[in-house]
């Protein structure tokens, strides 16, 4: 990426602004209530898209514990329509519906998942990326006349993401990163549009993930509780498919 105002690299002065400029978003999304997060259960509207066009969107619910169990649900809620994605810790399972098949993720799948939290916003802001490193990159243009921060930040010493952040009111605008994908490297762009105040911290409404420029998903949320007492039962493998809540 070309920025059109670099930062001088060699500058430790940039790491500090780069911790200043992550402590006031985190404190823009909500401070002390954001960092403290213990549980989220998220609703809404996941809607795919193939080669760039939007197609029918599939309704989700989105359980978060942390630091390390997560279970998305994709569908109506009927046993033959429903997707179940479960991760916890280095382990997880799957739920078909359509086929009526429930399995143990294969380990591409787990570190598939294990690679995308070094790349999520809350667990990089809220400081539960191991090891990573900020500094302040440099500012992006926008649009003519308005620039945006932007921190790089490195979750390993072979990883960097790039935080761009509005500098009016230090919100998340996208995040960009690259990893390798069938031994090609490719470019993931994510969006973040609509802040919205749920249980006292910000949440972005609508959330877009492209791929080398090229949409693949959008997230519509719906609601957002926090700290919500969630049952550890339904992070359990079932027995079997008849077992499925």
């Amino acid at each position: 990426m070309v920025l059109a105002q670099r930062a001088d690299p060699a500058d430790p002065a940039n790491v500090e602004i780069g911790k200043e400029l992550i402590r006031k978003c985190v404190a823009a999304r909500g401070g002390a209530a954001y960092s403290g997060i213990r549980t989220v259960t998220a609703t809404g509207q996941y809607t795919p898209f193939d080669r760039g066009m939007s197609q029918v969107p599939i309704p989700f619910l989105d359980i978060i514990v942390y630091p390390d169990r997560e279970r998305v649900e994709f569908g109506k809620g009927k046993k033959k329509d429903r997707r179940i994605q479960v991760n916890v810790g280095a382990g997880g399972w799957l739920y078909d519906g359509d086929n009526e098949v429930l399995k143990d993720q294969s380990a591409e799948q787990l570190k598939s998942y294990a690679d995308g939290l070094e790349y999520d916003i809350d667990r990089i802001l809220r400081g539960e990326v191991a090891n990573a490193s900020v500094r302040f990159f440099g500012r992006e243009e926008l649009r003519p006349g308005e620039r945006a921060d932007v921190v790089l930040i490195e979750p390993s010493p072979t990883r960097s993401a790039y935080l761009w952040l509005d500098r009016k009111d230090h919100l998340p605008i996208k995040l960009i990163y690259e990893k390798s994908s069938g031994g090609t490297l490719t470019r993931h762009e994510v969006r973040f549009f609509q802040y919205v105040r749920y249980d006292g911290v910000l949440f972005p409404n609508i959330v877009d993930f492209l791929r080398d420029g090229v949409q693949e998903s959008r997230v519509n949320y719906q609601s957002i509780r926090l700290n919500q007492p969630v049952n550890d039962d339904i992070f359990a493998k079932p027995v079997n498919v008849k077992a499925i809540k």
